[in-house]
C-alpha cells in the first residue's frame, strides 16, 4: 500500500501518518523532516527530490506525509491511497501555532521535524502564518488539479475532520484483519 496525505499545515497530516503507521507498520517518511533540515537552497531543493525518490524506490509499501508540491507528482501518481485532510483555517492556525509554543518548550513534540530545527517570530514566520491562512483557497486548488491532471482522483479520499480520519483508521484496521 501506497498513501500520500496531503493538506494544509495544523490539518493534523504528522498525527494521521504517524496513526496509520503504527496500525499498518508500513514504511513513513514526513518530509518536513527533510527539507527543514536543509538550508532550502537550490541543492538542497536537488537532494530533497533524490530522498524521496530513493525512499519510493527502497520500500514497497510507503506513507508520505506533506504537501511540497515540486515534488509530488511521482509520489501521488504511484499512490493508492490519496489522503487530502481539509479543517477550518481557524483550527489549522490554532494548531500551528500552539504546536510552535509547545515545541519551543519541548523539542520531542514533534518527531516528524529535525530536532535542531528552530522556528522564531520572524518575518518568515509570518509569512508561515499567511500561507495557512490562504491554504484553501491558494493551494488546495493545486493540488486538485494535479491529481485530476495525473487522472487519479479516483484515489483521493478527502477528511474533513476527525470523526472521518477515525473512520478511514477503523477501515484500515478491518483490511489489516481481513488479509
Amino acid at each position: 500500500m501506497k498513501i500520500v496525505i496531503l493538506g494544509q499545515s495544523g490539518a493534523g497530516k504528522s498525527l494521521l501518518a504517524r496513526k496509520i503507521q503504527l496500525l499498518t507498520d508500513i514504511a513513513l517518511l514526513p518530509l518536513d523532516f527533510l527539507w527543514l533540515a536543509t538550508d532550502y537552497s537550490e541543492e538542497a531543493q536537488q537532494w530533497f527530490e533524490i530522498e524521496q525518490e530513493k525512499f519510493m524506490d527502497e520500500h514497497d509499501s510507503w506513507i508520505i506525509e506533506g504537501n511540497y508540491l515540486a515534488t509530488a507528482t511521482r509520489r501521488i501518481k504511484e499512490a493508492d491511497k490519496i489522503i487530502l485532510l481539509r479543517v477550518p483555517r481557524y483550527l489549522a492556525m490554532y494548531r500551528v501555532i500552539k504546536r510552535s509554543i509547545k515545541r519551543k518548550k519541548d523539542p520531542k513534540t514533534r518527531p516528524d521535524v529535525p530536532i535542531d530545527f528552530s522556528e522564531k517570530l520572524d518575518k518568515d514566520y509570518w509569512e508561515f502564518l499567511s500561507f495557512v491562512w490562504h491554504f484553501k483557497k491558494k493551494n488546495e486548488p493545486k493540488i486538485i488539479q494535479l491529481i485530476e491532471t495525473l487522472q487519479v482522483k479516483d484515489r483521493l479520499i478527502i477528511l474533513n475532520n476527525k470523526a472521518e480520519q477515525q473512520a478511514l483508521i477503523d477501515h484500515l484496521k478491518k483490511e489489516k484483519q481481513t488479509g
